[in-house]
């Protein structure tokens, strides 16, 4: 009976300690890419700077934040960058969903999920580059950096917070400029 006791008490502590870990891992892959992109998106002027605690709006804020136009492998190039932040987003949230329903057709399933990843990797590196590269990381740095974000999360997570305070290539308070009749516009 004590031998039951004592590992019914070790089964439970080891749960509460892995389950401690994991909150505390959940939170901080959370919390600190969100802290920075809230500070990064009040510096810059953003309207809507609260987006970065929301997860599918950060993401949504992470493409829209640089004011720059987005280039994937010469095929895309455009400064509709909302466009591309929501084309993405239901891509990487619904993507594997849509593929799945096609997966009836053998071949087409298979490559549209070989397109879908090889989507989302290259938009997301592209995401964290523009990011990096916005506010003041060097080109070579930048790419290097969203290579090893893209793989390990935690990475970009730190490198956001030490660029957070940094002025975006279009200066401080900057995203959104008034216009003669009153309206905000984005630069």
């Amino acid at each position: 009976m004590i031998t039951f006791i004592a590992s019914l008490f070790t089964y439970t502590i080891t749960i509460v300690v892995a389950g401690i870990i994991g909150l505390t891992a959940f939170l901080a892959g959370y919390l600190l890419p969100a802290i920075a992109l809230f500070t990064m998106a009040k510096n810059a002027g953003h309207k809507y700077p609260w987006l970065a605690f929301i997860p599918i709006a950060q993401t949504y804020l992470e493409f829209t934040l640089p004011k720059r136009n987005f280039k994937i492998f010469n095929i895309v190039d455009t400064d509709k960058r909302a466009t591309v932040a929501i084309i993405s987003v239901i891509a990487i949230y619904f993507g594997s969903g849509i593929i799945a329903g096609l997966n009836l057709v053998p071949i087409l399933g298979q490559l549209l999920d070989v397109a879908l990843a090889v989507f989302i990797c290259a938009v997301s590196i592209r995401k964290m580059y523009d990011i990096h590269v916005t506010f003041g990381t060097e080109s070579e740095k930048a790419l290097v950096l969203s290579i090893i974000g893209f793989f390990v999360p935690l990475v970009y997570a730190i490198f956001l917070l030490t660029i957070m305070k940094n002025e975006p290539e279009y200066g401080f308070g900057n995203y959104e400029v008034e216009t003669a009749n009153g309206d905000f516009s984005e630069i």
